[in-house]
């Protein structure tokens, strides 16, 4: 009997975020979108979806779901917002507005550069999406930077000994069935979260 796709919970309606559904189900994970603190429990690995701002300290959800994965040493991918809860949740802070990074509709897409995890996953140079006004300011503790746009706004960071990774910019947008010629393909990130959840990418996060 084959072993089930690794679950990955979302917090939110069942009906929330078909793009990031849709990617994990193409990296060969089981995504669980749910309200119930209760069924994240079960998940082995959590995924912080883009969203509003923050302002202050994270809602207790949220807080929460980063405490019980944090501390088991479980899989966490931040993406946009997520990344910012990621380092809010360690303590740093946050620019509340920045320019460039955001147009009226549509994502922009930059050059960025990427060292350590990002630059394994991508290369050194990847093109990413952009439409965001918040961003890293102040680094959490136990966190390191790993991507930067040209300006040095934050767009990547990880966890040195945990399988803990955020990106600023949107992979989910980027992959998979929305896989675009302009912009790097970002199939990777999530590829980089199932093999976490296997450990065989360990080398990417266990870095001095």
């Amino acid at each position: 009997m084959e072993n089930p796709a690794p679950a990955v919970f979302l917090y939110g309606a069942p009906e929330d975020y078909a793009n990031y559904r849709a990617a994990l189900t193409s990296a060969g994970l089981r995504p669980v979108v749910s309200r119930s603190l209760a069924a994240a429990l079960g998940c082995e690995a959590l995924l912080l979806p883009g969203g509003g701002d923050i302002h202050g300290s994270l809602p207790p959800e949220e807080s929460f779901l980063l405490h019980v994965f944090w501390d088991a040493h479980r899989p966490i991918l931040g993406i946009c917002r997520g990344m910012q809860a990621l380092n809010v949740f360690r303590g740093g802070t946050l620019h509340d507005r920045i320019a460039g990074h955001q147009q009226p509709s549509g994502d922009m897409l930059h050059p960025t550069c990427a060292e350590g995890p990002l630059a394994s996953l991508l290369g050194s140079c990847p093109t990413v999406n952009s439409n965001h006004h918040q961003a890293v300011a102040r680094l959490g503790d136990g966190l390191r930077l790993c991507q930067w746009s040209a300006d040095g706004i934050a767009e990547g960071l990880y966890a040195p000994q945990r399988p803990v990774l955020g990106v600023q910019w949107h992979p989910e947008r980027q992959s998979f069935g929305l896989r675009r010629p302009d912009a790097v393909d970002a199939a990777p990130v999530f590829r980089w979260l199932r093999g976490a959840l296997t450990n065989t990418d360990a080398p990417l996060y266990n870095r001095k």
